[in-house]
């Protein structure tokens, strides 16, 4: 199987990770020093040598240029990106304990983002990777020990709750149909890539195909910092006045196998802090756009939790690589008495194998909502945002894949009305994504 579809058969076999978000990793072993098919750009400097000897290395660079045509209050651009480096060293290569890995990823981001600039008041970015602070973070930082016949991975260390729940693809730039879902709209808890937290987890396949895992996540906003290195790029502990519990998230894994594989997600979450949260970094005293405080009449809420489904399933066999059609669908729902956005859903298509000369060129669709919590924030809170994205991935070179892509977010914050109260419109947005392999 070629480079593609191996990553996708990973990926739909329910092992995608955090530093796919953005796009398909490249081919290992390297074979092609053709400056245009190779699948980097500086060539294999040694890399293959290094990875049969048990240490991976890769280092990436993803930006989004996105513009708006209507919406807001203004039309402009931005660009934002983030480059991440991972290293992974085999245990059982490097010193005989097998099973064994350890793992490094650093991420640093950059740029502005649209909806701030454009003043679209959207609940979702509509250029995804903006976020978390343009500073150079400790993304993961971790061990991992697989037992018992590779049945039992017990890991821990500095990890983002995606690395290891959740739905993992991002092959769109509207944060509505990208990474961890429960993340978007709960931003102020759970803490999607690149912010990571001191993490347990466990890993047990019941069968070939099925899977449990169970995590435990200091939870303590804190680890949102921008200001202090010793949280945000070494693997400290940020002050514990602030922690709030724990995160503990469950989730059941469905991985069928054979020419049609996918991934089926099924789990839950439970954070024991005791207070309202917006669903926006940090906790919210007031809702954006509406204004006031949540109802007090809500109380001191002991606990939050949340339930969600992902699917993620390939359809067709349409050619001898990864070519074919893939779909996804995701659901989560968050607890009403604590949630600003308490529900998203979205669900989307994709073609590889564009056209038979292009087998690597692929397009995709999706459309999805979010809504704005109503029951415990009153009814001037209510409402969906409803985006739509569609996009053409061309795999200009072996080692760079571009993305040109279009959205049409309808009633931007759910009810269509800015910070101001005033009435905007409905937001197109055209942007481009770049992926270059170094």
């Amino acid at each position: 199987m070629c480079g593609v579809g191996v990553v996708l058969s990973a990926l739909l076999s329910g092992g995608a990770h955090a530093a796919d978000l953005l796009t398909k990793a490249p081919p290992l072993p390297y074979v092609d020093d053709n400056f245009w098919t190779r699948p980097y750009l500086f060539g294999d400097l040694g890399r293959t040598k290094l990875k049969e000897q048990g240490i991976s290395l890769a280092l990436t660079l993803g930006d989004e240029a996105v513009t708006n045509l209507s919406g807001g209050n203004k039309n402009t651009g931005a660009n934002a990106g983030q480059l991440w480096f991972q290293a992974k060293a085999d245990m059982g290569k490097l010193f005989g304990i097998q099973g064994g890995t350890v793992g490094l990823t650093l991420v640093d981001r950059f740029g502005d983002n649209l909806n701030t600039e454009a003043g679209i008041p959207a609940l979702q970015l509509t250029n995804e990777v903006f976020g978390r602070g343009n500073i150079l973070r400790l993304t993961e930082l971790y061990y991992s020990q697989k037992l018992f016949d590779d049945r039992l991975e017990l890991k821990g260390g500095r990890l983002p709750v995606g690395s290891d729940f959740f739905f993992g693809e991002c092959e769109f730039i509207n944060l509505t149909f990208c990474g961890g879902q429960p993340g978007n709209i709960q931003g102020g808890y759970i803490f999607n890539w690149p912010v990571s937290q001191w993490a347990g987890v466990a890993h047990f396949n019941l069968t070939k195909e099925l899977k449990i895992s169970a995590g435990v996540y200091d939870a303590n906003p804190n680890y949102l910092t921008t200001s202090d290195p010793t949280v945000y790029f070494l693997p400290g502990v940020p002050n514990s006045s602030a922690a709030s519990g724990v995160l503990v998230p469950v989730e059941l894994t469905w991985s069928p196998s054979g020419p049609l594989y996918g991934t089926w997600r099924f789990g839950g979450w439970y954070d024991s802090a005791s207070t309202i949260d917006g669903g926006l970094p940090g906790i919210i005293q007031t809702i954006p756009g509406v204004g006031g405080v949540p109802d007090q009449n809500l109380g001191d809420q002991r606990g939050r939790y949340g339930i969600y489904e992902s699917i993620l399933q390939r359809v067709t066999v349409d050619g001898p690589k990864a070519q074919g059609w893939y779909v996804f669908l995701n659901t989560t729902v968050a607890d009403h008495r604590t949630s600003f956005q308490d529900y998203q859903t979205a669900f989307g298509v994709k073609h590889t194998g564009t056209f038979t000369w292009r087998p690597d060129d692929e397009v995709g669709f999706a459309v999805g909502t979010t809504h704005v919590n109503s029951a415990a924030f009153g009814p001037n809170a209510g409402g969906n945002e409803v985006p739509l994205e569609a996009w053409y991935g061309w795999q200009a070179t072996g080692w760079m894949n571009l993305k040109f892509d279009a959205q049409y977010v309808i009633n931007p914050g759910g009810r269509g009305f800015n910070g101001a109260g005033i009435k905007t419109d409905n937001a197109w947005v055209l942007g481009a994504r770049t992926v270059v392999h170094f």
